[in-house]
């Protein structure tokens, strides 16, 4: 049985983490003018320059100026932050809250930091902290957002993902543009199943700021889910023209293609992926993909010597696959199925084996070796793999698990 193409979707490994950051004093003691522009030169190195230790300096300046200027000593932190050097970014925090426990920063700040380290409950205990300082801190509520965004993805309990709905809610009552929490609402809808609702902060997000290319991939993976295949292709041509390097557009174009049994055109923006990322182990399975489908109609219209060349390209795309992805069961259990469509069954058999070696419940790994087996008469051997199938108990298999019972009784039982 050929595996089922197995596409994921490139969605977001970018995620925004917004934090406020304070020019100005606004409560304590009054810093000096001096202080007060040391604080202001850190703020334009860090965000305008992305001078993260030219930031550093102006803010210990200020702080060393001003001792008691909550605002230079929260920015520090966050400086730190940004520098990844976590433990003093802590500790400054810590220090900022000391001299002002109601100055909302740095406890926003804090639990950025939580939610970096998977340290789900205090990430939400400091930005709850925020928000009851500063009612209006819509960054706060967004970070509130992802961190029960990310506590669905460890612990899949659906109340996670209502938590984010209303938190990413408040961010964009609060602060209607933007962009990036409509963003994340949008997805958070769409693995609630809203898809209305979802399309609806897509477009929201992208209204305010239409460069968001991971907006538009979105876009067009929630169109061609819902079958409007015209509108998916429209947002990825937005996508390409905001960023025509984007590996998630071409590859998601690509699959575009491929759902239309475009292989020419598939071929070709898998490959304009690769080109914009070498190691993007999918883009190279999915060539592997397109050219088994291209073999197995050319076998299908009697053509099997051009089958057999493209069943090879399929298997180089996906040992390319492979070799970046050693841990990649999928790509060696089609590897394995190419052989056998090839009449390689020795190869066949040693492909299966190594994708059973990485995964032990792949359950076609163990049919497809059994049935390698026993064309090469391998007897005990076909029956032990019918066995080990049997065994997994696969769930809407029932077809194959009967006909691997029938065999293994044939063969002498397990």
């Amino acid at each position: 049985m050929k595996r089922k193409q197995f596409t994921i979707f490139l969605i977001i490994l970018f995620v925004m983490i917004f934090i406020s950051c304070s020019a100005v004093a606004k409560r304590g003691e009054k810093p000096s003018e001096r202080a007060v522009m040391h604080n202001n030169k850190g703020v334009t190195a860090l965000y305008q320059d992305g001078d993260i230790d030219r930031a550093i300096f102006e803010f210990k300046i200020a702080a060393e100026l001003n001792p008691k200027y909550v605002e230079a000593w929260s920015n520090l932190g966050l400086a730190y932050k940004h520098k990844g050097r976590l433990n003093d970014a802590v500790s400054v925090l810590k220090d900022a809250i000391k001299l002002d426990r109601k100055f909302a920063s740095p406890y926003n700040t804090l639990g950025t930091i939580y939610l970096l380290q998977k340290n789900y409950k205090d990430a939400i205990r400091n930005f709850k902290l925020a928000i009851r300082y500063n009612k209006k801190f819509s960054d706060a509520y967004y970070n509130s957002g992802l961190t029960y965004m990310e506590m669905f993805g460890s612990y899949h309990d659906q109340k996670h993902l209502h938590s984010a709905v209303a938190a990413l809610r408040n961010a964009t009552s609060i602060n209607s543009d933007h962009p990036y929490a409509h963003y994340q609402l949008a997805r958070v809808y769409q693995q609630l199943g809203k898809y209305e609702d979802a399309i609806l902060r897509y477009k929201l997000a992208l209204e305010i700021d239409p460069k968001l290319t991971n907006a538009w991939n979105s876009l067009a993976n929630l169109y061609t889910k819902t079958g409007q295949t015209l509108k998916a292709q429209q947002a990825l041509n937005n996508a390409l023209e905001t960023n025509p390097g984007s590996t998630a557009s071409h590859l998601n174009m690509g699959l575009n293609y491929l759902k239309d049994d475009n292989i020419k055109m598939a071929v070709r923006e898998f490959n304009e992926s690769i080109k914009a990322d070498p190691t993007n182990e999918l883009a190279y399975f999915n060539v592997g993909y397109a050219y088994y489908k291209l073999a197995a109609n050319l076998q299908s219209q009697g053509k099997g010597s051009q089958a057999n060349k493209f069943l090879k390209e399929s298997n180089n795309a996906y040992m390319s696959a492979y070799k970046l992805k050693p841990n990649y069961p999928e790509a060696t259990y089609n590897i394995g199925y190419n052989f056998q469509m090839l009449k390689d069954y020795n190869s066949a058999a040693n492909w299966y084996a190594k994708t059973i070696k990485l995964h032990s419940s792949f359950h076609q790994a163990y049919f497809s070796l059994g049935m390698v087996y026993q064309i090469l008469g391998q007897n005990k051997k076909a029956a032990k793999a019918f066995c080990s199938f049997v065994k997994l108990k696969p769930q809407g298999m029932d077809t194959d698990v009967n006909t691997a019972k029938g065999l293994i009784s044939s063969l002498g039982g397990c």
